[in-house]
């Protein structure tokens, strides 16, 4: 049987966390009155060091989430800054109908069609008014080619548009389609892919809903004047890439990044968050005598968070970090960066900052200490590592960073510790 790098992974962090809370339920700090019979009068003491440089590596990671696998479709204008745009496909129209009482018939007329999309305006920049423009960008071109749908968003493509001041959006967008133009793709058995643009009369942004959040876009027509036939309802679906299949439901809807002119995070920082989003990959170098012949306390990572400023730069937003559960036999970064341990575990807390914050940020990961203490070969052990990302990746503009490995002794990572050494209980 082959085992998956996946699979691989999961079986070590789940033997590593185990063998972890074994260890734990043996461990005493101070055993003077636990054991008397035993162990009489013996305490423990704590020492603390700090770790400081800890990290062996650092990285920031451009893409995520992987295409149409977002949670809802961010739209933004920013003029010339930031330009995020939304696709969604229907390829798969009704082109045969049933009367009733009658054989299926071709479909040879349409009439009532509109496409309406729930909007979410959480975190959304509303300004006096905002213009969405819908466009045809159904093409022959590879599936992910953004490129190529990109050069669709011209104006012999616009299919229609609706302009809404501020106070008429609502968490509902409908568009009306012609009939003519709808009847025509039907009969030529084509596929109707919409790109949707935001333009707004100052900075805008907001989400629509995407497939993943189960209030997905949907497509309505009649195809008869009789009201015993009923209105046809279209859900987004794409019938590429063929191979592998489950791509194929990636691109259903997807956002697509027209412009983003925000500079980089530079030589002496890592960055969260986003549009694409970005991840930072931090590989810690903690000594194996800490590892190896001690009990870890308390393990809390201090990062320094340098300010950005640019978009949503005051609005909150949540970093999380997550223990990698990819082995040290994955040598690509991005695909490890994907194979992750569940938020939560391990790495017990988070940080809320806005963008434009700056000072001492802390996660406590005493727990993940132990996971690496637990494994045994190094090939299949989990690699000594973490990733920070935003808990609404790739939903809005916002962009964390923190000062990395190579900046100055004073705002670079360190890890602070406080451990006991080991001790083995039992019978003198």
């Amino acid at each position: 049987m082959i085992i998956s790098p996946l699979r691989r992974a999961w079986r070590v962090v789940l033997v590593a966390g185990a063998a972890a809370f074994l260890g734990a339920c043996n461990e005493q700090l101070d055993a003077g009155s636990a054991c008397p019979s035993l162990c009489p009068g013996l305490s423990v003491p704590i020492k603390d060091t700090v770790l400081s440089p800890v990290l062996e590596f650092d990285t920031t990671l451009v893409g995520y989430p992987s295409i149409g696998t977002e949670e809802g479709i961010p739209l933004a204008s920013r003029g010339d800054t930031l330009d995020v745009r939304g696709v969604i496909r229907f390829d798969s129209l009704v082109v045969l109908f049933a009367p009733p009482g009658d054989t299926l018939r071709p479909v040879s007329r349409v009439d009532s069609a509109f496409v309406r999309m729930r909007l979410n305006l959480t975190q959304s920049r509303l300004p006096s008014s905002l213009t969405f423009e819908l466009y045809d960008v159904d093409t022959i071109a590879d599936d992910g080619n953004t490129a190529a749908v990109l050069a669709l968003f011209r104006p012999g493509r616009l299919i229609t548009s609706r302009t809404l001041t501020r106070a008429e959006i609502t968490d509902s967008l409908r568009f009306p389609l012609s009939s003519a133009w709808l009847l025509q793709k039907i009969q030529a058995r084509a596929n109707v892919r919409f790109g949707l643009r935001l333009i707004g009369t100052g900075p805008a942004s907001l989400r629509v809903h995407s497939v993943e959040t189960g209030l997905n876009a949907e497509m309505r027509y009649h195809v008869s004047p009789d009201t015993a036939v009923r209105q046809v309802i279209v859900s987004p679906y794409s019938k590429t890439p063929i191979e592998p299949p489950s791509l194929a439901s990636d691109f259903r809807d997807y956002a697509v990044v027209a412009r983003n002119a925000l500079p980089g995070a530079g030589a002496f920082a890592f960055s969260t968050g986003g549009v694409p989003a970005r991840r930072a990959y931090l590989r810690f170098n903690v000594p194996q005598w800490l590892i190896d012949s001690t009990t870890i306390v308390r393990a809390t990572l201090v990062l320094t968070q340098a300010p950005q400023r640019g978009f949503d730069q005051y609005d909150s937003v949540t970093v999380i970090g997550q223990a990698v559960a990819a082995t040290n036999r994955i040598r690509d970064l991005y695909r490890s960066s994907q194979i992750l341990i569940p938020a939560g575990l391990f790495i017990a807390d988070s940080i809320r900052v806005a963008p434009a914050d700056s000072g001492l940020r802390s996660l406590e990961m005493n727990s993940l200490l132990r996971v690496w203490s637990s494994s045994t070969s190094a090939a299949e052990a989990p690699q000594r590592a973490i990733v920070l990302l935003q808990k609404e990746e790739g939903l809005h503009g916002a962009e964390v960073r923190f000062f990395n490995a190579r900046s100055p002794a004073s705002v670079r990572p360190r890890l602070r510790l406080s451990y006991i050494p080991r001790v083995n209980f039992g019978v003198p």
